[in-house]
């Protein structure tokens, strides 16, 4: 995982990391099923999205692995 990802997520407190990870493990058993699940276009293309509240997710599903890209609040990320 990037230093960047790391270090985000070292700034949160243990209430939103604890949200965040069940999150992350919901989408790795359902990538895709989610209603805040988003199919990114432009310099993103081939990368979902989901929010948590202020927080955006970008990941990439491959070969049936979730892997994170990139995480940030909302005017940081895109």
């Amino acid at each position: 995982m990037p230093d960047r990802i790391i270090k985000f997520l070292n700034s949160l407190d243990e209430k939103t990391k604890n949200r965040l990870k069940g999150k992350l493990l919901e989408i790795k058993q359902n990538p895709f099923g989610h209603k805040d699940v988003k199919k990114l276009h432009g310099s993103w293309i081939g990368c979902y999205r989901f929010r948590l509240g202020k927080i955006r997710v970008i990941y990439v599903v491959k070969n049936g692995t979730v892997e994170v890209v990139d995480i940030d609040y909302r005017g940081n990320i895109y």
